[in-house]
């Protein structure tokens, strides 16, 4: 985690930097494109910028995994749909702050051996703060912070038995860093 807070101040001070001298505002009426990564998980994202402070976004993530060791064979997957939204509470020429607002839904599988397997679905909203510079025309990168609340919900068969267990959890520090491109 130390590290990673580390890389992350490093990008924001090099975005401090690198900005171009013109104003960090959205392009309005424009349509963009880019990724992000929430928390260890990356995911694609397209943006609508309504005006100049306010966008939403459609964030699509996918993950696959598979492991084998003997004759044990491990597979999970996971798809996440998200829908968020920024406010700009400040229009600075280096970093313009923001506020966002996010939900998101989490349908994930893992299958182990012949006769072990779980699924899970997962609900989460999130509220940031966050910073975000031009470093190109249209170009944006951006990094946020805030807390997260998720509730999952799993069922598990062994066999002919299946087990349902339910969580929710509130995490503090989630952050998101990822970078836009508008049209």
């Amino acid at each position: 985690m130390k590290k990673f807070l580390t890389v992350l101040s490093m990008a924001l001070v090099l975005c401090l930097f690198t900005t171009n001298e013109s104003k960090a505002q959205l392009p309005a009426n424009s349509i963009g494109i880019g990724t992000n990564f929430s928390s260890g998980v990356s995911g694609l994202s397209l943006a609508y910028a309504f005006s100049q402070s306010f966008d939403l976004s459609l964030n699509l993530g996918y993950q696959s995994n598979s492991q084998s060791v003997g004759d044990a064979s491990v597979s999970t997957s996971a798809m996440t749909i998200g829908l968020g939204g920024r406010i700009f509470v400040a229009d600075t020429k280096a970093i313009d702050p923001f506020v966002s607002l996010g939900f998101s839904y989490s349908d994930a599988g893992m299958d182990m051996v012949e006769s072990v397997s779980q699924d899970a679905t997962a609900m989460a909203f999130s509220a940031m703060f966050g910073g975000q510079t031009e470093i190109a025309t249209n170009f944006f990168i951006y990094a946020a912070t805030g807390f997260t609340y998720a509730s999952s919900s799993a069922d598990q068969e062994i066999g002919a038995e299946t087990m349902t267990s339910t969580n929710s959890v509130i995490t503090l520090g989630t952050t998101s860093v990822g970078a836009l491109i508008y049209f």
